[in-house]
């Protein structure tokens, strides 16, 4: 078989972080991959796709195509591809922001003309609704999106290499539109007050290093009592309290549950998050992560290891 044109690789994220809800992502080292086979006159300006794995109940990487040709025009010569990914569906892990970003991407390579990132991201998040893990995924390392009534505002910095991030997913899936219906229009002020402060020490643990800040910085009044009961183990993960474990956190909208390993304890904290589900009787699945950094990470080789109970 002849070798792709190019290979498109778009990261997962976690978003959140407790607190920092639809404003902190970081971007992981599990990809989504669009490879190129061919470029045909025949298709039109559009793209035939084949999967590996199950097809997506929605294809939102032909949705940004799509978004993209009705915003800037439609390339004259279509696309043949074929998509895999290590990132799983409706799991809290940036799965639809991966593909928007990678429709974007592939319609690039059909232009062969690269896009302003700041339009990718404001067009990613008119079909995400919000901009936190297509930021990631753009940029990679940690992301703070903002959005402005001129557009959307994404600042990104490297996340702290000893680090590692413990994700469990549990058997189970759960739609982000599902997970943000339960959450209430309205915040009490000491709540709003609570989140604030603890979102800003969190950034400022990782900028100094005073991980034990972590732990609290990563509580949350906003979203996770909302979604604790439709969150296999959710309440038992937080209340993890282990040396090995700096901090935990629901994973996006979920069901994937987000442990901060201490330096060099990754393994560790990934037992401690495990035996959590073990004892619950939830089959889950353990990944145990980097962030993904552009600058010193290869996406064709995912730094991961996993482990399904």
């Amino acid at each position: 078989m002849a070798e792709p044109y190019n290979v498109i690789a778009v990261p997962a994220s976690t978003s959140n972080l407790g607190p920092a809800f639809d404003a902190l992502a970081v971007a992981l080292d599990l990809q989504l991959r669009i490879r190129v086979l061919d470029v045909r006159a025949d298709l039109g300006g559009s793209v035939e796709y084949e999967f590996e794995g199950p097809r997506p109940v929605g294809n939102r990487i032909d949705s940004a195509f799509e978004l993209a040709c009705s915003r800037y025009g439609r390339p004259v010569m279509g696309l043949r591809v074929r998509v895999s990914s290590d990132i799983p569906m409706a799991a809290g892990l940036g799965s639809s922001a991966a593909a928007a970003v990678g429709g974007l991407r592939l319609y690039e390579a059909a232009r062969a003309i690269p896009l302003d990132q700041t339009d990718m991201l404001i067009l990613a998040t008119e079909l995400e609704g919000h901009p936190d893990n297509a930021a990631a995924a753009l940029h990679g390392g940690i992301t703070l999106s903002c959005e402005t009534d001129r557009g959307v505002i994404a600042r990104s910095w490297r996340w702290p290499d000893e680090i590692r991030l413990v994700i469990a997913t549990p058997g189970v899936g759960l739609a982000t539109d599902h997970a943000r219906a339960v959450l209430s229009e309205s915040i009490p002020l000491g709540d709003a007050i609570a989140n604030l402060q603890r979102a800003l020490l969190f950034v400022r643990a990782l900028e100094t290093g005073d991980y034990a800040d972590i732990r609290e910085a990563l509580q949350d009044r906003w979203h996770q009592p909302a979604r604790s009961a439709m969150v296999p183990a959710l309440s038992e993960c937080l209340a993890i309290d282990h040396p090995a474990v700096l901090g935990v956190c629901l994973s996006g909208a979920g069901p994937s549950v987000l442990a901060l390993a201490a330096p060099g304890r990754s393994e560790e904290a990934a037992a401690i998050l495990g035996d959590v589900y073990r004892r619950l009787g939830v089959a889950h699945t353990i990944r145990n992560l980097t962030a993904f950094q552009p600058a010193s990470i290869n996406p064709a080789s995912p730094a991961q290891r996993e482990r399904t109970a």
